[in-house]
């Protein structure tokens, strides 16, 4: 009995201190008001948060950006987050779309960026931008990624997964 109380005092004790010891200045990036050039912006890494599935992003491969027509800036932590995300906002054709690409490791608009399916992704969806086509890897388009990610057709489904590995579909 006296171990389960000085455990959970331990415990208590060490959330308490994790609490003190975080900079209340750095808060977290959920969305970035105010980019009316609608350009992308630079993502402080463990700061932001994608928008879709509440995690925070590490890494910038993969990422994806909204600007909304307000300015409103939206992240994602990946590609297939950005299309499930999309589908339910109202005013997407005004949207302003970047993704960051495999290849130049930048931020390219997202409607002329090349795509391939089984890249390895922070959701598992496995849809990698690339801004140059690469034969074999990057062949699809971003309709035909968006319509691949809103039906389901990613690498979560099983039978799909297997069908793009043994490079059948």
């Amino acid at each position: 009995m006296i171990r389960s109380i000085l455990g959970g005092v331990i415990l208590v004790m060490g959330v308490l201190g994790l609490f003190l010891l975080s900079n209340p200045e750095e808060k977290s990036v959920w969305v970035v008001r105010g980019n009316m050039q609608k350009e992308p912006l630079e993502i402080v890494l463990g700061r932001y948060f994608c928008s879709e599935n509440r995690v925070p992003i590490l890494e910038l491969h993969n990422t994806a950006q909204a600007v909304k027509p307000n300015g409103e800036t939206y992240f994602f932590a990946d590609v297939g987050s950005l299309f499930l995300w999309l589908d339910r906002q109202k005013e997407k054709e005004e949207m302003t779309l970047w993704v960051y690409t495999q290849d130049t490791e930048r931020y390219v608009p997202a409607q002329g960026a090349w795509y391939s399916r089984i890249d390895v992704t922070p959701m598992g969806y496995g849809f990698g931008a690339y801004e140059f086509h690469i034969y074999g890897l990057a062949d699809y388009y971003y309709e035909e990624v968006q319509q691949l990610a809103l039906r389901g057709e990613t690498l979560w489904y099983p039978m799909v997964r297997q069908l793009l590995v043994e490079n059948r579909l």
